[in-house]
């Protein structure tokens, strides 16, 4: 038995899949990028149902896309500054 759900999040098309692999689900990932690039995440565990291996699948693949657009566009340090005067 295989499970696929689509989701959108932040413009991209995550496409979950889990694949029954004995008596455990294996969690794969297929991100399509607004401008039509796509990503495959290869298998990303083994999940005693489907549902949690797809939960996870989308868990993995929204972190992912928050962790490069943040990389993209950092945010300013709001920690301390050091002057340093000649």
């Amino acid at each position: 038995m295989t499970q696929s759900e689509n989701v959108i999040y932040k413009g991209h098309v995550l496409s979950a899949t889990a694949v029954l692999e004995q008596d455990r689900y294996a969690a794969m990932l297929i991100v399509r990028e607004p401008d039509g690039t796509r990503r495959s995440s290869g298998m990303l565990g083994e999940f005693a149902s489907a549902t949690g291996a797809v939960r996870y699948a989308f868990a993995y693949g929204m972190a992912e896309i928050d962790h490069r657009q943040s990389m993209q566009h950092p945010r300013p340090s709001s920690g301390a500054r050091v002057d340093q005067h000649a």
